[in-house]
């Protein structure tokens, strides 16, 4: 079977929209449901339920899917494992990080575990949680670094893979000061119809959100405006957009500079890990001394 088939479907199992993951796949639309169609015959069931409205899969292509990615990744591992047989391996990390970490946090922390001669050939990706994921899964990351609800409701599926944290960060109300310097908006009790800066639904930090407010009073923030980048957030907030939920750690220059105010008390803010997350099968030996110096604690 060509393994490119696999990726199609898990790439169409993550959009459910064959438009967009045809796109994604740089194929056109009628090429990429002939492929998915030849994979559906090959194991000789249908996976994908398509409707006029909406594409959802069936239970086969539920029970199907974690295969699929468990069979892509070892793939990817295993070309790994031959080149070092070889002798060909090289002292490389392929990384992925999510914007907000990006340029702040995770520069500093890479220093921590050890200098350029240790890490070797860095390889890093920024972009949003959904497509950071997405690496991870098609084995195109062996690391992945991003903000995790303490509850872990959102994430790699620990069957596949492994996360240790690494630090701890605080999603904080802010918003733009007034001439007196005081906020724009205040949340607290009865406030209603306060202007929300949100995430859209491929950042991570909206799952985060909203797992939070499942167990917790929501703020009366009406949502005005999303993006997928909380750097985007930021300046929106600090232009008097509204209020936006911030990593302290994105945002604590501007707070300091009084570009950002606290739009509610500390009791709002919303508690979060910083974690990274590996592939739970055996990587590349510098992959390997790499993790090994994340868990024993040279990192934090």
């Amino acid at each position: 079977m060509d393994i490119t088939l696999l990726e199609d479907f898990l790439e169409l199992a993550r959009e459910f929209n064959f438009s967009r993951a045809a796109q994604n796949r740089n194929l056109t639309q009628p090429a990429f449901s002939r492929r998915i169609k030849s994979l559906e015959e090959a194991i000789r069931t249908p996976l994908i339920l398509r409707t006029t409205r909406q594409v959802a899969l069936t239970p086969a292509g539920k029970v199907f899917q974690p295969r699929a990615e468990a069979i892509v990744r070892m793939l990817s591992d295993a070309r790994l494992e031959a080149l070092a047989a070889a002798g060909r391996a090289q002292r490389s990390l392929n990384l992925a990080a999510t914007h907000a970490l990006s340029y702040t946090f995770v520069p500093k922390w890479l220093m921590q575990v050890g200098g350029p001669a240790e890490i070797g050939a860095l390889s890093m990706v920024s972009d949003t949680h959904r497509q950071c994921v997405r690496l991870m899964q098609n084995g195109d990351a062996s690391f992945f670094i991003c903000h995790r609800s303490p509850a872990g409701a959102e994430g790699l599926p620990e069957k596949q893979f492994l996360c240790h944290p690494i630090g701890s960060d605080r999603l904080v109300p802010l918003c733009a000061p007034d001439s007196n310097g005081q906020p724009l908006w205040t949340l607290g009790p009865g406030s209603s119809g306060i202007p929300f800066i949100a995430y859209a639904a491929a950042s991570g930090l909206h799952a985060i959100l909203e797992a939070h407010w499942a167990g917790h009073v929501r703020p009366g923030l009406e949502p005005t405006m999303n993006s997928v980048l909380a750097s985007t957030n930021l300046e929106m907030a600090k232009e008097g957009q509204g209020v936006a939920f911030l990593p302290l750690s994105l945002a604590e220059s501007d707070i300091e500079l009084g570009k950002l105010v606290r739009a509610g008390e500390e009791a709002l803010d919303v508690p979060v890990q910083l974690v990274i997350y590996r592939p739970r099968s055996r990587m590349s030996p510098h992959c390997e001394a790499f993790w090994l110096k994340v868990v024993d604690g040279n990192a934090n």
